[in-house]
């Protein structure tokens, strides 16, 4: 990963008020290794998170971010001028909606093999201890790159490629709910396209109904585990997969089965998706729960430690995990 351009404003919240101060930085802070560091320890947290939007700019915004954006890729604009207008506009919108206390607002330019990106990202700081010199226990303050109450990623490269992707931008799912997602999106005027929800239950779908079509249950769970895997390999690199790719792996003779199978069924498949972690578990896992009772179980289990009467409504569990008997024959 190379460093571009990097600079971190602040949105500072003054005690016991509910306005917002913009504390903008000078200029941008040169790249050094630790900084390389901290914005790889970003990359990997905004990954790993669940539940994405993915959309693109709207041409009938109001915001000038776009064309902003746009100056400075073309130098006509330099960095520290186009992140200190975004700041103003993001104060003045969260303002509005009386979201969100204060934090560091920072700004990347880099670029990750022979893509060009564009971040910006809320963080906060928290307080923790350490041992100084003196051997005293002091308070340290730092920077929580583990939590992103606001986030985007733009996808330059694709941006300027193709403008009508409809996925070059992606951001995060504000914790103020929907009003603060409009507000959000309405500063950066983008709009949104798709979410990783809603690719996952397409693509859970599709699987599933591939898979029972299988000649043989082995066949069947094999199709599952091996779209799980890839997928979760795609989605810790951050790189989105396309139908084609995942058609590719799961037919590695060249055979364009799923693909085909996906396109006579007319599943409303994104092209290309990043589907959610947390719901592709439904792949691999059975999971239920109702009132005090909380089951899940691998999918490879159903049949063998695990068997299901659907007659009589039942579950039978062989060979008890030995903490779970531990705990029932002790209070026997």
């Amino acid at each position: 990963m190379a460093i571009q351009q990097i600079i971190v404003h602040q949105l500072k919240q003054a005690p016991g008020s509910d306005s917002l101060t913009a504390i903008p930085a000078g200029h941008s802070l040169p790249p050094t290794p630790a900084l390389e560091a901290m914005l790889d320890d970003l990359l990997q947290t905004y990954n790993k998170k669940q539940d994405k939007q993915y959309g693109q700019f709207n041409p009938d915004a109001e915001s000038p971010f776009p064309a902003e954006l746009g100056d400075y890729l073309e130098e006509k604009m330099d960095f520290t001028a186009l992140t200190r207008n975004t700041l103003n506009r993001l104060l003045e919108q969260l303002g509005q909606a009386g979201a969100l206390g204060g934090g560091y607002l920072l700004f990347a330019d880099y670029q990750q093999g022979l893509t060009r990106y564009f971040m910006l990202c809320m963080l906060t700081s928290n307080v923790s201890v350490t041992v100084a010199d003196d051997l005293s226990i002091q308070d340290v303050a730092y920077l929580d790159t583990a939590r992103m109450p606001l986030a985007c990623r733009i996808n330059i490269t694709e941006w300027q490629g193709n403008e009508n992707s409809g996925r070059y931008l992606s951001f995060l799912r504000p914790r103020g709910g929907r009003r603060l997602s409009d507000v959000f999106q309405e500063a950066l005027g983008c709009n949104e396209t798709s979410n990783s929800k809603e690719e996952a239950d397409t693509l859970v779908s599709a699987v599933k109904e591939y898979a029972r079509e299988a000649p043989s249950l082995e066949n069947h769970r094999e199709v599952s585990r091996q779209v799980y895997d890839f997928c979760q390999t795609k989605i810790d690199e951050g790189d989105a997969l396309t139908l084609d790719e995942l058609t590719g792996y799961l037919s590695e003779a060249g055979s364009d089965d799923f693909a085909r199978f996906v396109n006579t069924r007319d599943y409303d498949m994104s092209q290309p998706m990043a589907p959610e972690k947390r719901t592709l578990t439904k792949l691999v896992k059975y999971t239920g729960r109702s009132k005090g009772l909380n089951i899940a179980f691998d999918a490879e289990l159903l049949g063998t430690q695990v068997v299901y009467n659907k007659d009589l409504n039942q579950l039978v569990i062989k060979e008890v995990p030995a903490k779970l008997k531990e705990q029932l024959e002790s209070n026997n």
